[in-house]
């Protein structure tokens, strides 16, 4: 369970889908730079979220295990909102979009055929089609709303779609789904600060005293090889 902007809520369906494979995704780009040097590997696996990016990969599959269970399973409760967990949902989202960047930039170097043939080319998942599945059992129209889903659906990018910038107000939207705001681009800031004024700001903004102080897990090797198991276990099991 999660403290999304949509209420407490563990996903579901598209939107688990699309989560879970971008996991995976990113679980094995940080395998093969485990054991690089941690400067060397926090730059060849950038994301542009400042504060994810900063945690060496080990620190990040632990807080991939961490988004995983309780964004993808039914737990007691929900985990306690931190600058670093929320800055890993937004490298999820950034990867997505680089993800359907990489499938573009594959099927531009195909030869000319069909679209539909080209997305068979591209090993699953293909990105495009699951944000689709996702945004549309998001943003779907409720009865009795003014807009339409014929309407809708004209302005959505068709699955075949090769231009990213009609894919990424998309994601964007996925991710507010489950973000309440991007607090935590402001971390910097707030550490930088004298502790009174600090606090003052986090006030004035409803953040919580320890939403940036939150020391992000630094697993042993040893245990990063079961983080790793639970997390592909959450990810990859059929979904419902």
């Amino acid at each position: 369970m999660w403290h999304t902007s949509r209420g407490d809520r563990t996903l579901r369906g598209a939107e688990a889908a699309l989560v879970r494979n971008a996991i995976d995704a990113m679980i094995d780009s940080l395998l093969i730079h485990l054991d690089d040097d941690v400067e060397e590997a926090r730059a060849v696996c950038e994301s542009g979220i400042a504060v994810y990016d900063a945690l060496s990969p080990s620190q990040r599959i632990a807080m991939l295990h961490d988004v995983s269970r309780y964004l993808l399973t039914e737990t007691e409760s929900a985990i306690p909102l931190s600058s670093t967990l929320e800055a890993t949902i937004a490298a999820i989202f950034a990867d997505i979009r680089d993800q359907i960047a990489i499938e573009i930039d594959f099927l531009s170097i195909q030869p000319d055929t069909d679209d539909d043939e080209d997305d068979r080319t591209v090993n699953p998942p293909p990105w495009r089609p699951l944000v689709l599945d996702a945004y549309t059992l998001l943003y779907r129209p409720q009865e009795g709303s003014n807009a339409s889903w014929a309407e809708m659906l004209e302005e959505l990018p068709d699955e075949s779609c090769r231009d990213i910038r009609l894919w990424e107000p998309l994601i964007t939207a996925l991710a507010d789904a489950i973000l309440w705001d991007r607090d935590f681009e402001l971390a910097d800031g707030f550490l930088d600060a004298d502790p009174g004024v600090s606090r003052k700001r986090r006030r004035l903004l409803g953040i919580q005293d320890d939403y940036f102080t939150g020391v992000a897990p630094d697993p042993r090797p040893e245990e990063v090889d079961r983080l790793i198991s639970w997390t592909r276990d959450i990810v990859r099991r059929r979904p419902r």
